[in-house]
């Protein structure tokens, strides 16, 4: 499959991002993980599925360096939001938008959780967590009580049936056996059909 839509290549605040703008009132924000780019899979048909369902899609493409890494999770998370927001700003103030969609990927998810989950938005909004890293306390503490479309598999480092059992306010999809990308390393076959049923199950949500 490819896309008919290509995007812009844009920067703002020294940060890139592709835009696939059209004449839509809706809009998705897309994070990536640290090694899950926006040609993996999953993100692939993410953007292609949120431009099938009408929205415009930006997707950042940040890079840090690996120190950056070392900070306390906290500050990683804020790093990310510092690098993410000036953009979100700046698509806010170019165009209306009367819907937003926050579509992160592990690393991706927690700009999400702490800052955008957390706030007041004048523009009514969804959050999408592929992969979220529960295993970080602040990360459940966030979630709790909040509502959001949420996938793990079980075979993720973060993964954890009792925080789970916590956080029934939200929308879970719990694949078995499957990793920290929603694969299952030594079933290519079956790898694609989790990703075909996320997807079904992320339309379905979003519809």
């Amino acid at each position: 499959m490819k896309m008919k839509m290509k995007p812009r290549k844009e920067q703002h605040n020294g940060v890139a991002y592709n835009h696939f703008d059209s004449t839509s009132d809706k809009v998705c924000f897309m994070f990536s993980g640290t090694g899950y780019t926006y040609e993996k899979p999953l993100l692939y048909y993410s953007t292609a599925l949120m431009l099938e369902l009408g929205y415009d899609v930006v997707q950042v493409c940040y890079t840090f360096d690996p120190q950056q890494f070392e900070q306390a999770p906290e500050a990683i998370s804020e790093t990310v939001y510092d690098a993410v927001n000036p953009i979100v700003e700046n698509i806010f103030s170019t165009k209306s938008y009367t819907e937003a969609v926050y579509l992160g990927k592990s690393l991706g998810t927690l700009p999400i959780v702490d800052f955008y989950m957390q706030q007041s938005s004048l523009v009514p909004s969804r959050y999408v967590l592929l992969t979220p890293l529960l295993s970080l306390e602040h990360i459940m503490q966030n979630l709790l009580e909040k509502h959001a479309f949420l996938a793990i598999g079980t075979a993720d480092p973060h993964y954890s049936k009792e925080s789970l059992e916590q956080l029934s306010s939200h929308e879970v999809a719990i694949v078995e056996n499957a990793d920290h990308s929603l694969e299952i390393a030594t079933n290519t076959v079956k790898s694609i059909i989790i990703c075909q049923s996320l997807l079904t199950t992320l339309k379905a949500y979003l519809q």
